[in-house]
């Protein structure tokens, strides 16, 4: 008998379609919605400021799809508000936690930080 490269589990639980396995291609196609707007967005710029390197990213309005709070004031940045994506570009614990600790921030907020 040839050998079956699918799981047991996933021939009673009955799997995917086909036998099929979705690519992770696929999988973060159906989490979150493609948008032209979103590809077109500015790419992110770094800013030098007495505090450090930031990497600062614009967001459209039409890319905004959740409920933030700014650090800056405190208050709800809305779902379709434009606003700055901001991360430590030098930060101690290395690129990948700094971009984890990313925050999103008001545009004005962010000019007028301390």
């Amino acid at each position: 008998m040839p050998r079956s490269n699918r799981s047991s589990r996933a021939r009673r639980s009955g799997g995917p379609p086909g036998g099929a396995r979705a690519s992770k291609w696929q999988r973060a196609a159906g989490r979150e919605p493609w948008s032209v707007e979103r590809v077109l967005e500015p790419a992110p710029v770094v800013e030098r400021a007495a505090d450090g390197d930031w990497t600062v990213r614009h967001v459209r309005p039409a890319n905004a799809v959740k409920d933030y709070t700014c650090p800056g004031c405190g208050r709800t940045i809305r779902p379709g508000t434009a606003h700055l994506v901001v991360w430590q570009q030098d930060s101690l614990l290395g690129a990948r936690a700094a971009f984890e600790d990313r925050r999103h921030w008001h545009e004005r907020c962010w000019r007028t930080r301390r």
